[in-house]
């Protein structure tokens, strides 16, 4: 086989492992997609060497300037030719790759559009012999930069695994074609998602990535979610208990809800807004949404907008509504946000949020194993309802959507049927914005969640993708020799909740590891796949470092199930502290979770 058709993983540490011929026929398919636009072909590289040159504006924004130096980058890794950047100040090359707008791109005819791409949009065309890949924004541009690469066969599966096409001669198929994400709004919120070069190279916009103006930015949240405590601090029930709830004949203290009615607290909390607004300019959405609790004030005046709307979301839709009447013309580029989360969740009637108002839908109660058009659990019925009806109000709705066990991170969870549907199905409803919370804390360790995290940046940007496919590459591309164990185990876990059987089964985000559709016999069997897997990815440092990763789930489930002392579990703390994963379940530390566990443990 020649040097062109070779394939390489490109961990951080630049060590080089060849990919079977699966990547290669994966590679090839998408080449031959891409030369379906027709036109002339651009050979931009022969033999390793290139005349092309790339064009940036001379006052280029620095996500622009990043976008260039991606393709520079990543088409010498390609090829061994380090194409040029130069300023459009200067006559047009005959063969340039034209990198955002500018004045040549102008020239030939090629003017992104704003209305139609926003600030994300991109288009990617061929002019004669010359390219130009050009968003409307610098974050547009950028993304169409990583798009081109990765149209090319570069791939940033994971933030240590990287798989590089190596060719002496590149040529590029014509292209006439222009992209915008399905969402505005994307986040797989994973730790293993937030770092800056992965989150742009996959087109992840999210709060908690670490994306700066180098790499286009981001959406930021001001504070991030349940702001009650910030808007109308605990420390004031002390001298004005009125502005706290009314819960059995008594003003209530603590961390519960405000009393939404009372003019004092929209006042003041609209000149909580306005501080935060001057303390966070770039703040893009302010939130203003209860607490994680319930607490809810029961005042006169509150039950009668709750029973006028019909539901309590009328209440705290009518209240952040006011706030956003105020703000709309003095920051008409700010927008407020709130949640329609447990006993907010179901829509009110006689009233709609404002143009500068977002409401985040939270899908919590749901069953997360089947698409939510078929599942039979009753919450998941009643959730459809809802988010229709929510639909129709707002042409802006957010999804909070969930993705894993809250209370068993690394516990297995076979969701990957359900969330590529649901993220079909909101793009449908009109949904604007998606946050797919998983496994967050520091150090990471969810169950899946590199993978998990590139399908969902993948179907964020377009939710038609095949997510089976997606799934299949990553796994090749990462575990290499290893993937065909590593897919049996997948489809295992998920053939639980498939067919008749199936569908009378349900996954929710506070399963206990003791769940029916966990059994002993399929953890049997999980170990023998995984021995398989782990044998076969010897020799492949990057295949067995992630399979032993993956392992950590079969591992925690063996041993959730039946609580004991011994090698097993000491094995087990070592390798998940070695890791640098800190909570095994939401807010409790590994220290913690391993104390309770030893008790238990001991009183069997």
């Amino acid at each position: 086989m020649g040097d062109e058709s070779l394939l390489c993983l490109r961990p951080v540490r630049r060590r080089r492992y060849l990919f079977p011929a699966t990547l290669v026929l994966l590679l090839a398919s998408a080449c031959g997609r891409f030369a379906a636009a027709g036109g002339t072909d651009l050979e931009l590289v022969r033999d390793g060497v290139s005349d092309y040159v790339l064009i940036v504006a001379r006052a280029a924004a620095p996500a622009v300037r990043r976008g260039a130096e991606e393709v520079q980058t990543w088409v010498a890794e390609i090829t061994g030719a380090r194409l040029p950047i130069r300023a459009d100040d200067g006559p047009l090359p005959a063969r340039a790759i034209l990198v955002g707008p500018s004045a040549h791109t102008a020239a030939i005819g090629v003017n992104p559009d704003p209305a139609r791409l926003g600030d994300e949009g991109f288009v990617l065309r061929t002019v004669g012999a010359r390219l130009v890949a050009a968003g409307a924004g610098p974050r547009g541009t950028l993304y169409a930069c990583v798009s081109l690469l990765d149209r090319l066969g570069v791939r940033w599966y994971t933030p240590s695994v990287t798989r590089v096409p190596r060719r002496a001669t590149l040529v590029l198929p014509a292209l006439d074609e222009s992209s915008n994400p399905a969402f505005e709004y994307r986040e797989p919120f994973f730790t293993e998602a937030q770092g800056r070069d992965w989150a742009f190279r996959n087109r992840i916009n999210g709060h908690f990535t670490r994306l700066d103006a180098d790499t286009g930015g981001k959406v930021t949240y001001c504070p991030w979610a349940h702001s009650f405590d910030l808007l109308i601090p605990p420390d004031l029930y002390a001298d004005h208990p009125e502005y706290f709830p009314l819960i059995g004949g008594a003003r209530a203290g603590g961390y519960v809800q405000r009393c939404l009615t009372n003019p004092e607290v929209q006042a003041r909390a609209l000149e909580r807004i306005r501080d935060w607004i001057r303390q966070m300019p770039d703040a893009q959405i302010i939130s203003v949404s209860q607490n994680d609790t319930d607490g809810q004030c029961l005042c006169a005046a509150c039950r009668a907008r709750v029973e006028a709307y019909g539901a309590p979301s009328g209440l705290y839709l009518e209240f952040v509504n006011r706030l956003a009447a105020a703000l709309e013309t003095e920051h008409p580029d700010k927008k407020l946000d709130m949640l329609a989360y447990w006993f907010t969740e179901a829509p009110p009637r006689g009233i709609a949020p404002r143009k500068n108002v977002r409401v985040r839908l939270c899908p919590i109660r749901c069953c997360q194993a089947h698409p939510y058009a078929a599942c039979t659990a009753p919450p998941t019925g009643e959730f459809r309802e809802r988010l229709r009806a929510w639909a129709g109000l707002t042409d802006a709705l957010y999804i909070w959507h969930y993705n894993t066990d809250f209370a068993n991170y690394l516990l297995p969870f076979p969701d990957f049927d359900e969330f590529p549907a649901e993220l079909r199905l909101y793009r449908e409803l009109g949904v604007k914005g998606v946050f797919c919370e998983g496994a967050y804390a520091q150090g990471g360790g969810g169950s899946d969640a590199e993978l998990r995290s590139w399908v969902m940046a993948r179907l964020l940007w377009d939710p038609a993708a095949d997510a089976d496919a997606l799934v299949t590459e990553w796994m090749t591309g990462v575990y290499g020799a290893a993937a065909g164990p590593m897919r049996a185990w997948f489809d295992l876990l998920h053939g639980r909740f498939r067919g008749e059987a199936g569908a009378a089964r349900h996954l929710f985000v506070y399963d206990p590891p003791m769940a029916a559709w966990l059994s002993e016999e399929m953890l049997a069997a999980g170990t023998k796949l995984f021995d398989q897997a782990e044998a076969l990815a010897a020799g492949d440092a990057t295949a067995a470092e992630y399979v032993a990763k993956a392992r950590l789930a079969l591992r925690y489930a063996r041993l959730a199930r039946a609580p004991r002392e011994g090698e097993e579990l000491d094995a087990f703390l070592a390798e998940v502290r070695r890791r640098g994963i800190t909570e095994l379940r939401e807010g409790q530390a590994v220290a913690a979770w391993e104390a309770e566990y030893r008790k238990a443990a001991r009183a069997r």
